[in-house]
């Protein structure tokens, strides 16, 4: 009898490489050498009938005249057939395993280095030209998916993916498949996998993160590979090993995320066997403390110590001093080819200088200036000893592209990204490595869909439209900036800007054929706007790099990608994107460390010269501070200050300078952007008379509540007025500030009430102060005019007066009209006013009412004959 057979516990791959084996060996019989997996068992019960495969416990082993053993090479995991192997019977072997001690010797062996050992077989039915049916090839995409996690697995060879193309052609189902992989976990299997949560010990062995896992049950539980996987996703680490003791044995079970750790050779200390990355032991009636300590003291002389700073440094190091300038530097880094130099003071590390800086710097004509002032001083340093697991996170997190090696606190070397890149390509690093590295350009945090379904239907369907017109086109589509920011920060913004890697203008004449709006487009710039029909506007940009010919000046443009379009934004927390694509429907780009930020509620700088460039900045991080209640950071305030120094503010024209100001004070809390406008000197820059004290910042911040004052009278008041009634209070020289924060249109009005502001605050105050006295006051002031007097005052006396003439006096007027003057034969001239004036001081005082008694007043005060 010629028999087919695979290992016990018997998975995907070795099921379906039983059925590829029968279909080249037609006269051989199937037989499970024991128990397998419940993955694999619920597959078999639903398609037994389709399966002829029988159980070992049904067959005499002495009966076997040639034995067929695949997915496994070893005497050890056959069960009842090792057996057969003395009976001097023929065996050939089809695996993909590494060999090992306890492997067949006396036997034809077909071994490839594949992902998955279905491969092997497949490829020989190709080269038979045997044929298969859907069904079977349906099988055998399960094998090599469920060997190879669909591909993904580092052990996975382009003849892995060669068969797959293979068995799509002959009718595979991905869908079945898909279904079989993805299994739930039943409820034993959800107690074993919180059990080896709960029970994970972390430990750090030669600086790679190993995890140990234990658990204890009297019955057998299935899938602890499938466990293992799963718990390696979750817990990212360099290795984990899983023990478990159930039905009298100990399973040991280990994977691993880097070439480094050897599981196989770990585990072939316990009689196991595997891959480099997967492999799996047990042991019959073992102690599993005892078991635990054993494999941590494998473990601790199997793991190798990782590589570090020393190993991998550039030297000897170039530096700079503090004092030198830009030009001086740009000579150094030009001659020896450096990206970025340390910059010392009295030997120590003071700050890097990039050569990105230094090129700005020049282009603006800054080479006179000392390094010192674009050098960044937070630098990260990194110990002789520091592994690279360390040097890694601190490259991507901190987004640098050096780190200075220090050795008794000397600069003994540099670990640039380059160095890293060596380490990369000789597959010498831990899982953080792989992951952080690649989120250079593969920036995905996390999907942000949740977030997305909580905003309004309207604007949710806007955003899935302009995805699928974007898959429509084959362009890559996201909403950028300030709408992702507030999503993140629960805060409701429905400004929308979308960004295009592709063809802008197309895209928007698309999405507005799908919204019924109107469009504007301006090519040269590669910008449409979509005006919906309820009035709401939708920027779209096609995704661009922008550079400035000089200081101050308006940007130059040139197509790019959405990295190069979120770079030439202002500040990190500004620099994240949400892709609409239905795929990535929702899915976070963060290039630049926007969302840790945010999570610290920090304002940053993309790059050094960036105020430089654009001054208008400094006034964004004010509004951005002031809104959020943010902190700029530290090295970002420096150079916030080091462009105001270098008067960058007086390079933006007039108009410019008064935008940003202006939303500033019409943002959230005009006060504390007004704090910080003079706390960082831009005040001051602007002009020497305009002085904000700690008494106006008070005032203005108490603008809002002296306006709810006025509420109840309904009429809209310019809050953005009052403010700057309010700030401009003290300053003497009017005609040279006011043109800060208003056109010429404004200027008398403003004029007019600071300078009658004194006055009037003395005619309050007069003790024969009346009602006729507090109209012909306040009369024909604007309502922002006296919200500032009524904010300014400080006076309680003051204020009543104020809200008495809003209250009563404001709205007084007399119903005696010229045509009942004519009546009276009074002839119409300048005495009509007179009487007017009289009847009107009148009822302020209430001396009439009724239009009655106005026509009685004048006839009893002989007005008449004026």
């Amino acid at each position: 009898m010629k028999v087919i057979t695979s290992h016990l516990n018997l998975d995907f791959d070795g099921l379906s490489s039983m059925v590829a084996c029968s279909k080249i060996y037609p006269d051989a019989n199937m037989i499970f050498s024991g128990r397998i997996n419940d993955d694999v068992k619920r597959f078999y019960n639903l398609y037994k009938n389709i399966l002829n495969i029988g159980l070992a416990n049904k067959i005499n082993v002495n009966e076997i005249t040639e034995l067929i053993i695949v997915d496994v090479n070893s005497s050890n995991r056959i069960g009842k057939f090792k057996d057969a192997l003395k009976n001097n019977i023929g065996v050939k072997i089809y695996d993909h395993h590494p060999t090992g001690p306890q492997t067949i010797e006396k036997s034809d062996k077909i071994f490839q280095k594949y992902g998955s050992c279905t491969t092997i077989l497949v490829e020989e039915i190709i080269t038979k030209n045997i044929d298969i049916n859907s069904f079977e090839a349906t099988l055998f995409l399960l094998g090599i998916y469920a060997d190879t996690n669909c591909l993904t697995f580092k052990n996975t060879t382009p003849n892995d993916a060669k068969v797959v193309s293979f068995l799509l052609e002959k009718g595979g189902d991905l869908d079945i498949v898909r279904e079989h992989i993805s299994q739930d976990l039943s409820g034993e299997h959800d107690k074993l996998l919180l059990s080896l949560l709960f029970n994970m010990e972390t430990l750090e062995i030669n600086n790679y993160k190993v995890i140990i896992s234990t658990h204890e049950t009297e019955e057998f539980i299935g899938e602890l590979s499938y466990i293992t996987n799963k718990i390696l996703d979750i817990r990212k680490c360099d290795a984990i090993f899983n023990i478990v003791k159930m039905d009298n044995r100990i399973y040991i079970v280990g994977r691993g995320s880097t070439e480094n750790i050897n599981i196989r050779e770990i585990l072939a200390e316990f009689g196991g066997a595997g891959h480099l990355s997967a492999a799996s032991a047990n042991i019959k009636d073992g102690d599993i403390s005892k078991t635990k300590i054993e494999l941590l003291k494998i473990l601790h002389q199997k793991i190798k110590p990782q590589v570090t700073a020393e190993h991998i440094m550039s030297y000897p190091v170039k530096s700079v001093f503090e004092d030198m300038t830009v030009e001086e530097v740009n000579k150094i880094m030009l001659r020896y080819g450096h990206t970025g130099m340390p910059v010392v003071k009295d030997e120590r590390l003071i700050g890097i200088i990039s050569r990105t800086d230094i090129d700005k710097a020049m282009i603006h004509k800054l080479g006179h200036a000392p390094v010192k002032a674009f050098m960044s001083r937070e630098v990260k340093i990194v110990n002789h000893d520091t592994s690279i697991n360390e040097i890694n996170e601190l490259l991507v997190k901190n987004n640098i592209g050096r780190l200075p090696v220090i050795r008794d606190e000397k600069i003994i070397g540099i670990v640039t990204r380059t160095d890293m890149l060596k380490i990369l390509h000789g597959n010498n690093y831990p899982f953080w490595y792989r992951e952080l590295f690649i989120s250079q350009s593969n920036p995905e945090k996390y999907n942000c869909v949740s977030k997305l379904n909580k905003l309004p239907p309207n604007i949710l369907s806007l955003l899935k439209s302009a995805g699928e017109i974007g898959d429509k086109l084959n362009y890559k589509v996201f909403v950028v900036g300030g709408f992702v920011r507030d999503l993140i920060l629960n805060r409701p913004n429905f400004d929308i800007d979308i960004v295009i890697e592709g063809d802008g203008i197309e895209f928007a004449e698309e999405f507005n054929k799908r919204l019924n709006g109107t469009i504007n487009t301006y090519a040269s710039f590669g910008t449409a706007t979509v005006i919906l029909e309820t009035g709401e506007a939708i920027d779209i940009v096609t995704a661009r790099r922008e550079y400035y010919e000089h200081p101050a000046a308006l940007p130059k443009i040139e197509k790019s990608s959405i990295w190069s379009d979120l770079f030439r934004r202002d500040f990190t927390i500004n620099c994240m994107a949400l892709q609409l694509n239905e795929k990535k429907f929702g899915t976070l780009l963060d290039y630049f460390g926007g969302l840790e930020d945010l999570e610290n509620k920090k304002i940053r700088i993309l790059y050094n010269l960036s105020f430089i460039e654009d001054p208008t900045r400094i006034f964004r991080a004010i509004r951005f501070a002031a809104r959020m209640n943010f902190a700029i950071e530290e090295e970002t305030k420096e150079f916030i200050c080091k462009a105001i120094s270098e008067n960058m503010i007086k390079k933006l024209s007039e108009d410019r300078i008064r935008e940003e100001l202006v939303s500033i004070l019409k943002d959230s809390y005009p006060h504390l952007g007004l704090k910080l406008l003079t706390e960082y000197g831009v005040i001051n820059n602007l002009n020497s008379d305009l002085i904000i004290d700690a008494d106006i910042i008070e005032k203005v911040q108490n603008i809002t509540k002296s306006i709810k004052e006025f509420d109840s009278f309904n009429i809209e008041i310019s809050k953005y007025k009052v403010i700057v009634l309010q700030i401009l209070s003290s300053v003497n020289n009017l005609d040279e500030v006011m043109n800060l924060f208003f056109t010429t249109s404004h200027f008398e009005e403003i004029k007019n009430t600071l300078a009658h502001k004194n006055s009037i605050y003395e005619a309050l105050l007069a003790e024969n102060l009346d009602k006729y006295h507090l109209f012909t006051l306040l009369k024909g002031l604007s309502i922002e005019s006296l919200v500032f007097y009524y904010n300014d005052c400080n006076d309680e006396y003051m204020r009543h007066y104020i809200m008495l003439y809003m209250l009563i006096l404001r709205n007084i007027s007399i119903h005696v009209t010229g045509e009942d003057l004519k009546k009276l034969n009074i002839s119409p001239g300048p005495i009509y006013k007179k009487i007017f004036d009289e009847i009107l001081k009148a009822k302020i005082l209430g001396l009439v009412y009724s239009k009655e008694d106005e026509l009685k007043f004048i006839e009893k005060n002989n007005l008449l004959g004026k």
